[in-house]
């Protein structure tokens, strides 16, 4: 995957069973590194890896809490709870699943967002991505970043609506001879507007 950046999370069990026999790609927008990844440059970052690993300790007792610098980690306790309806272990769900932020250059704060070139850059990596992974579905986390991802002329909407708050369909992106439906949800850092997106989310993931 020679556009990819960041090294993607795979789940030790995503390639054997999935989740729930779907395979998922959960997709977040984009990392927050001080240098902006100056230092890094072309060489690959497992940022995304050692992110999923520092949660999953934690989630096993492996670190305390700290408010001011973990906050990112009830994203990921919010979205989790949101698709297995708290009927799974934590862990068990991050390790049947890939995880990956779509914009391959870092921010150097929360407050820097990606701009429209830093999405359409990112559109060659997020295919190797797809083609390596071949995911069952994407759940695609807020708006701007379905509206940074390929678009017109790429993919198609699905005909069957989901019927979210929004009226929301599948858009599906073809890999070889498969299509991939994605769908959005929005973002879990917002824990009231995620709550909306669960039913229809959970429902997303049983027509895929």
């Amino acid at each position: 995957m020679k556009n990819v950046l960041f090294t993607p999370w795979v789940g030790e069990n995503y390639a054997t069973k999935g989740y729930n026999g779907k395979k998922i790609l959960v997709l977040g927008e984009s990392h927050y590194c001080d240098d902006g990844c100056k230092t890094c440059g072309s060489e690959k970052c497992t940022i995304t890896c050692s992110v999923m690993e520092r949660f999953l300790e934690y989630k096993q007792g492996k670190h305390t809490f700290n408010p001011k610098e973990d906050r990112w980690m009830n994203t990921l306790t919010r979205f989790t709870n949101g698709v297995t309806g708290n009927q799974s272990d934590v862990a068990d769900f991050w390790n049947s699943v890939v995880f990956y932020n779509f914009v391959q250059k870092a921010m150097k704060s929360r407050k820097d967002k990606p701009t429209k070139e830093d999405f359409k850059n990112s559109h060659p990596a997020f295919f190797e991505v797809l083609e390596k992974y071949q995911p069952d579905i994407i759940i695609v986390w807020g708006n701007k970043l379905w509206h940074g991802m390929p678009g017109a002329g790429i993919g198609r909407h699905g005909d069957t609506p989901i019927l979210d708050e929004n009226g929301g369909k599948f858009y599906y992106y073809k890999v070889g001879n498969k299509e991939i439906p994605a769908y959005k949800v929005n973002h879990p850092a917002w824990g009231g507007a995620f709550s909306k997106s669960i039913p229809y989310l959970q429902e997303a993931i049983k027509l895929a």
